[in-house]
């Protein structure tokens, strides 16, 4: 019996030493990293971040209120330089960000920079510019007036003439494009039909905004 003891202790003192005691270092070690989690983790952090993303904005539009789509850093704070006044949004979860700007007639200038939870803070984004234009371009056409009758086979082929006020105007008429010249002067030939031939003379600028004529012309043979 006491043979057997004696081996038995040996056996239970290299089980212990080849088992129990990792497993009580690791055990140590877990608690340890517990009780470091609930200590405040302190960073020194002095890097920048990069200049806020913004979603591409229009040149030219004729809506008065623009919404600005942006991304960041999460938790960052956005500066807006909007024509001169600045402004603030704070980033969400997934750093994105928006803001409604009010433009005013004309020409409108943006800029954004990014400040970290750190406190550092990002260059400039590039300048934006977007011009707010709701009027409707100038359109005149100035021959053939309205209701004008033409007669036999050599009065068919009819030259359509007219203006806009600026040569960057697009024109259709009956929705084919019609080249402005850098006076603003156009001019479209068409071939009449028998009967009554209708055009629609659209204008439309950078902003969106359409102006638009109706032009009928009569053609006998």
């Amino acid at each position: 019996k006491a043979l057997k003891f004696v081996i038995l202790t040996v056996i239970a003192g290299v089980i212990m030493f080849f088992f129990g005691i990792p497993a009580l270092a690791k055990f140590t070690g877990f608690v340890a990293e517990l009780v470091k989690s609930d200590k405040p983790i302190t960073q020194n952090d002095k890097t920048p971040p990069a200049p806020p993303q913004i979603e591409s904005t229009p040149e030219f539009t004729n809506q008065e209120i623009l919404k600005i789509i942006g991304k960041s850093e999460e938790g960052a704070v956005i500066k807006l330089v909007f024509n001169g006044k600045e402004d603030e949004v704070v980033t969400n979860t997934n750093g994105e960000f928006s803001k409604n700007l009010d433009l005013q007639k004309g020409e409108n200038t943006l800029v954004a920079s990014a400040k970290d939870l750190a406190g550092n803070e990002s260059q400039k984004t590039k300048n934006f510019t977007i011009t707010f234009d709701s009027d409707e371009p100038d359109l005149t056409i100035n021959s053939p007036s309205g209701g004008t009758s033409f007669f036999g086979s050599r009065q068919r082929q009819v030259d359509i003439k007219g203006s806009v006020d600026d040569k960057d105007t697009k024109v259709t008429i009956n929705d084919r494009f019609v080249a402005v010249e850098d006076s603003g002067d156009f001019q479209f030939t068409t071939t009449l039909n028998e009967g009554e031939n209708k055009f629609t003379i659209k204008a439309e600028d950078f902003a969106g905004n359409v102006s638009q004529s109706e032009l009928s012309l009569n053609f006998t043979l």
